[in-house]
């Protein structure tokens, strides 16, 4: 299993490109930034047995509609 990579500049920049080419609405904070928790959403953290975080290949795959740490829903 390859290595998840983490880059918030290139995981925001994936999601808006993504969002546009599906033409769906981009729900995840512009800045990255979580509302709730305050953490970024494209960052790692916790363990190296349990962590969170959505990488640069995830967020260019699938609509971003919730905080990966928190669980705080982007669209309701």
């Amino acid at each position: 299993m390859l290595e998840k990579v983490f880059s918030p500049a290139a995981a925001q920049k994936a999601q808006a490109e993504y969002c546009k080419k599906i033409n769906a609405p981009h729900f995840a904070p512009l800045s990255g930034v979580c509302w709730r928790c305050k953490r970024n959403i494209y960052e790692k953290h916790g363990s190296p047995e349990r962590s969170t975080g959505i990488s640069v290949e995830e967020a260019g795959r699938k609509v971003i509609c919730f905080c990966p740490h928190c669980n705080r829903s982007y669209d309701d």
